[in-house]
């Protein structure tokens, strides 16, 4: 049972380890509980010392009222003539003096421990005081530190490489489909100026050609041709005459 109990406790042990690595906010909440319940068990001993110390205090003043007391009555028996009852109380005073001078040492000694005990609770403070703050500062830290590790995760996540080369190949094909589109359209263009530009020539040539023979004829160069019959020319010239 034992074997087994030591066992189940290292188990318990190495999963409670394993769990406080991966959160670091455990280990800081288990560090101000300790300090936390030091400073408590601090705080209960120096109530209690001081506590034993103000009892003291009280028994010694006590003590020394009584002495006083006896001091006093030792003195008005003995002005009255009554020797052997002054005598009694005079011892009686000796013994509340022993017992005060006792009380004294143990109250002296009481003192210390409850100085000694309140440092220790100062200090006990001071230190959980400080833990409370680093521990603030070292979550802070840690979740600076966690949100830069999400973020670089994040960043490593994204393929920059696949996403560059789909837009480089977006951008190609649009470009290239501009390109066409730029290219048919002075094509068709070109051709019609070219129709357009040949029917002129044509046009210019035969008017040029015409007014050349007509200058031929003008200086004998040539005969004037001769019209065929049934031409609308022709049949122009027959409707004027």
């Amino acid at each position: 049972m034992g074997r087994l109990f030591r066992a189940i406790r290292g188990f318990v042990g190495r999963f409670l380890s394993g769990v406080e690595e991966r959160n670091p906010e455990i280990l800081l909440e288990n560090a101000v509980q300790d300090e936390l319940e030091n400073l408590k068990k601090l705080q209960v001993a120096a109530a209690r010392t001081m506590a034993y110390e103000k009892m003291l205090a009280n028994d010694a003043a006590a003590k020394q009222k009584l002495v006083a007391a006896r001091e006093r009555q030792a003195q008005e028996l003995l002005a009255r003539g009554r020797r052997e009852a002054a005598i009694e109380v005079i011892q009686q005073k000796q013994e509340a003096q022993a017992s005060l001078a006792e009380l004294e040492g143990r109250l002296e000694e009481a003192r210390r421990n409850s100085q000694e005990m309140e440092r220790a609770f100062r200090e006990q403070e001071r230190r959980y005081n400080e833990v409370v703050r680093e521990r603030a500062a070292l979550m802070e830290e840690h979740q600076r530190a966690r949100a830069l590790r999400m973020a670089n995760e994040a960043r490593a996540s994204i393929s920059l490489s696949d996403s560059s080369r789909d837009l480089e190949k977006a951008r190609q094909a649009i470009r290239q489909a501009s390109y066409e589109a730029q290219a048919v359209g002075e094509l068709s263009v070109s051709e019609t100026e070219r129709q357009i530009t040949a029917a002129e020539v044509d046009i210019k040539r035969l008017e040029a050609e015409r007014e050349l023979e007509e200058m031929e004829v003008r200086m004998g160069l040539r005969e004037p041709e001769r019209l065929e019959p049934g031409s609308p020319e022709e049949r122009e010239g027959e409707g004027r005459g």
